[in-house]
């Protein structure tokens, strides 16, 4: 799920300096496989370029679990400028979503600030009981046109709104 405040742009963006996992290594040659007759195990290493840390970012992205992945090996060897670079192509490569993310929780939180607290209290109690997709698939359905985000939204107030409750 995408997740970006306006508010909380600037943090998603170096959030966005992610790693979610490393490459695969290739298989060493033959005669240097760990376990044969007459080897010695030895590490194996592999030269990382900047596109296996642009992969690294934009998997980490996807799978939408962003963190810094400056000390990772597919991102360890580039400098910061270089580093800082490859963040900056992932974060325009989604410059869209994110936007949107961000003008659809302005207007989100619009909404819960409109909303009193006893039905905030009420609100929060069901999406804690029922969970979000329950509860944002029921609020879909009430609607004459929903928007299609009534789940990403129901999931926001439970994350971002519920837990100040």
């Amino acid at each position: 799920m995408r997740r970006l405040t306006s508010a909380a742009l600037a943090a998603a963006i170096a959030a966005l300096l992610v790693a979610c996992g490393t490459t695969p290594e290739p298989d060493a040659p033959a005669a240097g496989r760990q376990g044969e007759p007459g080897t010695t195990a030895s590490p194996s290493t592999r030269a990382f370029d900047v596109h296996d840390c642009k992969a690294l970012l934009e998997r980490g992205y996807a799978a939408g679990a962003p963190r810094d992945g400056s000390k990772d090996p597919e991102c360890a060897h580039l400098t910061r400028d270089e580093y800082t670079a490859v963040v900056g192509e992932v974060i325009a490569g989604h410059k869209d979503e994110i936007m949107e993310d961000a003008a659809n929780e302005v207007a989100w939180d619009s909404a819960w600030d409109q909303t009193g607290p006893e039905q905030q209290t009420v609100v929060c109690g069901r999406l804690k009981t029922d969970g979000a997709a329950v509860v944002g698939q029921e609020m879909a359905d009430a609607s004459d046109s929903p928007s299609g985000d009534e789940v990403e939204m129901a999931q926001y107030y439970l994350d971002e709104k519920c837990p100040q409750l």
